[in-house]
Parts: C-alpha cells; sequence; structure tokens
C-alpha cells in the first residue's frame, strides 16, 4: 500500500466501525464452565434432526439425568448431560451408532466454530490377528492399543479369552495421521 494521508484515512473509516470487548480469564472461565458436560456430536452418513437425534441417545446412553440437544447447523449437535456419571460414561463407553451410522462425539471447546469444525478422530475396531493368547491380559491389550490410539474399549470376548485367533480393540484413531497397519513387539 503507498504511505499517503488517503489510505492511512480509509483504514481509520474502517476502524470507525468496529468495536473491541475484552473478557478476563477469569470470565471467560467462569462462562466455560457451565459448558463442562457438554459434547459436540456428528452423525457420518446420515442428516438427523435434533428431536430424532435426541430420542435415540435417550434410549442409547440412558442417562440418570438430564440429556438436552441442540442442531448447530453442518450436522453438528450439542449434547448437554446434567450429571457427570452420564458425561463420563458416554465418553468411555462408546463408539456409538445411531440407526447404524458412525455417531463422533468429543467434549465441547471453547470457541468452537461450525465452518471450521473438522471430526479428525474416529473410533475403529482393531483386530489383532494371531496375537499369542498370554497377551490377551487387560494392561497387555491397552500397552498394545495405545501404540495405535487412544483406546476406548476391549471386546468382551477377547478378555475371556473366548476367541483365540484374534483380539479386538475399540480405539480412537487421528485420521489426519498414517493409518497403522501393523504393530510389532
Amino acid at each position: 500500500m503507498d504511505d499517503d494521508k488517503g489510505s492511512n484515512d480509509e483504514v481509520e473509516t474502517l476502524r470507525e466501525g468496529f468495536a473491541a470487548v475484552r473478557l478476563s480469564k477469569d470470565f471467560k472461565q467462569q462462562i466455560w464452565n457451565s459448558w463442562a458436560r457438554v459434547l459436540i456430536v456428528k452423525v457420518y452418513g446420515r442428516d438427523v434432526g435434533f428431536s430424532f437425534l435426541q430420542a435415540k441417545l435417550l434410549s442409547l446412553w440412558k442417562p440418570t439425568g438430564r440429556l438436552d440437544c441442540v442442531g448447530l447447523g453442518y450436522g453438528f449437535f450439542l449434547v448437554r448431560l446434567s450429571l457427570r456419571e452420564d458425561y463420563e460414561n458416554v465418553l468411555k463407553k462408546g463408539p456409538w451408532f445411531v440407526s447404524g451410522y458412525f455417531l463422533s462425539i468429543r467434549s465441547w471447546e471453547p470457541n468452537f466454530k461450525l465452518e471450521l469444525a473438522s471430526m479428525s478422530s474416529v473410533a475403529v475396531w482393531v483386530r489383532l490377528n494371531q496375537l499369542p493368547i498370554e497377551y490377551y491380559n487387560a494392561e497387555a491389550l491397552l500397552q498394545i492399543g495405545r501404540s495405535i490410539g487412544n483406546v476406548l474399549r476391549i471386546d468382551t470376548q477377547t478378555t475371556k479369552e473366548s476367541r483365540a485367533r484374534f483380539a479386538r480393540l475399540c480405539v480412537q484413531i487421528d485420521v489426519d495421521k498414517p493409518l497403522i497397519t501393523t504393530v510389532r513387539f
């Protein structure tokens, strides 16, 4: 840009239409605390309305407390759970499916912007073929699973050692990173 008087006047004119608001860290934290038990949810592969989703989530999650759902647009929903135990159960017991479609869930985050949102992590069931039976130990399976991603669940048949051909783990993976196809130990 040229450094003449006209350029400076244009910049000042643009600034006149704007206002700046500064919120203290304490005040922002106070606001954010009320969002502590809120999840950002997206159903992949199907458009659903918030009433439909809320009814499905109530029957799927069976929360002890209240569950409220709000449609945000772009296929995203906010789900507020009134009880901390319900919130933690939803996060720990997944993955979840609604009418056969994967339900991506993550904790609410400050300044969430729909147009920039990407759900880069998904829950997948990993099959560990020909894993020696002695490694069907819960701690060993957790360590193996952590090399792939965040372990959400170990298959019941695996923990009971009733299936020796393969072990199954539900792992949350980052789809923006290369897929791990082999685990060696």
